[in-house]
């Protein structure tokens, strides 16, 4: 899982003469200094206080070259020899390696900086850090067009979101990996790759899908030269799991006793021989045939405790406590099934808990609530910090998302600048020949005369070419502009809801019950307001995108009578009737009814209050607009700033206003925006004549 580490400086391979010209002498006896450290350090002999301060002098030692690049290669050295219990001391090295990788510019180094921490926290069960560290190497492989070391990002992300259960995320990761693995051949990877699609889909429920996975694992797996052949074995055993799941117990023992008839298998892997005896010996029981059934599990757990497999005794004595409960031995069967439990415990096995708690709340009448209520707290734990970890996950795939598609759109513009300079290169140099062609044909005919009107024709082209180029700009620049509109306005108001939708319709696939029915009708409910909200944008990109929008002091009304209509909320506007509102320029317009509209939102769903107020005031060149309620409010200095408050100050900053807020506990909520007037229209009668 490590990645390939540049060894050469342990083996005392001397430094060419170019090298040697390249770093200074100073670095390169710092450098043996350090590499004597490092190799001291590795020595098995030395205790573990003895070995950390060898590499933390080591690393005392390299922060002294001057040499960047010499510096990376042996922080890179160095980190791979830390201990995992020495998390802070790797954090160190690792934290100075990608500043110093960053000033460089090395992202290579950068890369594989992230990918060490990445398996650094995936060590210490830090699985979101893990995944935020693979996640950033991922990209900087995948800019660097490293499509190997991209999928194997990719894969350690899958394999994390596999150990919370987001197998629908697992599975998307994996398959990007296997796209990237395939051209490249990379078989032992697509193996990996697809025995996690496998794993995937039986967790799923998609047991059919699931045996097809194993295939295809199985083709890339006999395509590796010298392949591990227990690596076959293990995917016979997995195949038998997925036909019990099925229901098919015939084809699942005849899986696990082709593996048990195997050469060797017991001497060579005694961790699969004692997972194939006790998968017999379930898949027996669950064929009502219970001859040879102990034996197999006593024979199981004898292997098991000789090699300290505590998950694995759990696994074993959860077969006993089925076997003693089919020969109707309810006692001995409580009583494996506890040590199953304590077993269960000691190795963090959380499934084979509530399995086994499961299954002692059905047999155990006296201790059954007991059992349940275990159940219930750990299931709701583990629950809970799944959730935690997926949404933690969903955010950094997202942000992962947005960052590549900022770099496709930049490199999007970036060809179309490149093809209009080619366009206007073309046109200038035909217009640079068409001049010199004038002005030979006129100087021939005329050398005085004709060669001033030459020279006037040449500075008139010039003029045309001037006046189309910034016409192009202008063109160009207000498409942006609208681009970028469009842009915030469906952030603003489609993607917030449809995120918040989908989350609520992804935490309920699983459950059932006139509540999940209720929710999902919510969040149908929610998604039919999203719809009426992109119909209300394209009616707007419509009719007002390049138009003024008429009748603003309407709008707004409509705007606070609806909401008095859909709550109890009682709306008053303020404003003066000689003013000429609808002079203000459209952008003006479209942004702050929005940041009406969401404070009138925050009131309805947060303040508690009865009244919500705007106001609007004109001095000299000011627009000023007071808008609040006599809501419960809020303590300022305590309360995080929300997206609709980000919205706000994004939208007047593009205004060039300012906006205050003043809030206190039980006193309501008041927002003062300032816009400066000189974005009214330039066909506005006074208003203009003031600025």
């Amino acid at each position: 899982m490590k990645k390939y580490l540049i060894l050469i400086i342990l083996c005392g391979t001397p430094f060419s003469s170019l090298r040697s010209q390249l770093v200074p002498k100073e670095d390169i006896a710092l450098q043996k200094e350090v590499e004597a450290k490092i190799k001291s350090a590795i020595n098995d002999s030395l205790s573990y206080l003895q070995k950390k301060a060898d590499l933390q002098n080591a690393f005392d030692l390299l922060s002294t070259i001057k040499s960047d690049s010499l510096q990376l290669r042996l922080l890179s050295n160095l980190s791979y020899y830390i201990e995992p219990q020495d998390s802070a001391f790797f954090r160190e090295v690792n934290a100075t390696t990608r500043h110093l990788a960053i000033k460089s510019k090395d992202s290579l180094a950068l890369a594989n900086a992230y990918w060490d921490l990445g398996f650094h926290y995936s060590r210490n069960s830090s699985k979101d850090s893990s995944f935020y560290s693979y996640s950033e190497a991922q990209k900087i492989y995948e800019e660097l067009g490293n499509k190997f070391l991209s999928a194997r990002m990719y894969y350690n992300m899958a394999r994390h979101q596999q150990e919370i259960r987001d197998y629908v995320g697992s599975e998307a990761n994996t398959i990007a990996a296997i796209e990237r693995l395939k051209p490249l051949k990379k078989y032992r990877e697509l193996y990996n790759s697809y025995n996690t699609l496998a794993i995937n889909s039986q967790a799923l429920g998609e047991y059919d899908q699931a045996i097809k996975y194993y295939d295809q694992a199985l083709f890339f797996l006999q395509k590796i030269e010298d392949h591990d052949y227990y690596l076959i074995l293990e995917n016979i055993n997995n195949r038998g799991m997925v036909y019990i799941d099925l229901g098919d117990y015939h084809k699942a023992l005849e899986n696990f006793e082709d593996n048990l008839n195997q050469r060797n298998i017991l001497s060579e892997n005694t961790t699969l021989y004692a997972k194939t005896l006790n998968n017999i010996a379930t898949t027996k029981i669950k064929l009502n045939d219970t001859l040879g059934v102990n034996k197999l599990i006593e024979e199981s757990i004898l292997l098991r405790d000789s090699i300290q497999d505590k998950r694995g005794l759990a696994s074993s004595y959860f077969a006993k406590a089925e076997y003693h409960l089919f020969n109707k031995d309810t006692l001995k069967a409580i009583g494996s099934a506890e040590r199953a439990i304590a077993l269960a415990k000691e190795s963090l096995s959380n499934e084979r808990l509530l399995e086994t708690y499961t299954f002692l709340a059905k047999i155990d009448n006296k201790n059954a609530s007991k059992y349940a209520q275990k159940y219930i707290a750990l299931n709701d734990s583990i629950v809970m910090e799944e959730r935690q970890a997926r949404n933690k996950f969903a955010r950094i795939r997202f942000e992962t998302d947005e960052f590549i598609a900022q770099n496709e759109q930049l490199e999007e513009e970036t060809a179309i600048l490149a093809k209009q300079k080619q366009i206007w290169s073309g046109v200038a140099l035909g217009f640079f020949l068409l001049g010199i062609s004038v002005y030979t044909i006129i100087n021939q005919r005329a050398k005085n005369q004709k060669l001033m009107f030459a020279q006037q024709q040449q500075a008139n082209n010039q003029e045309i070419f001037n006046l189309m180029l910034t016409q192009k700009q202008k063109v160009d620049e207000v498409k942006r502009l609208e681009q970028k509109r469009i842009s915030e306005e469906l952030h603003d108001g489609v993607l917030g809801k449809m995120l918040g939708a989908r989350m609520v319709l992804t935490g309920l696939n699983k459950k059932t019950g006139q509540e999940a029915i209720e929710a999902r009708m919510e969040a149908i409910k929610a998604l039919k307001n999203v719809e009426e909200e992109v119909r209300s944008i394209s009616h707007e990109l419509s009719h007002s995108a390049y138009q003024k929008i008429n009748n603003f002091i309407n709008s707004v009304e409509d705007l606070l009578g609806s909401a008095k209509e859909n709550s109890k909320l009682i709306t008053t506007f303020n404003y003066d009737e000689d003013e000429d509102y609808d002079a203000l320029k459209g952008e003006i317009k479209i942004n702050l009814y929005r940041m009406i509209q969401e404070c009138l939102q925050n009131a309805i769903k947060h303040s508690h209050g009865k009244n919500f107020f705007v106001d609007f005031q004109r001095f000299d060149n000011t627009l000023k607009v007071a808008m609040g309620d006599d809501g419960m409010g809020f303590d300022m200095e305590r309360e995080r700033k929300g997206i609709g408050m980000r919205n706000i100050s994004s939208r007047i900053e593009k205004l060039n206003g300012t906006w205050q807020m003043q809030s206190e506990p039980q006193g309501g909520t008041t927002i003062t925006l300032e816009i400066p007037l000189h974005f009214m229209d330039s066909n506005t009668n006074t208003a203009l004549q003031r600025v």
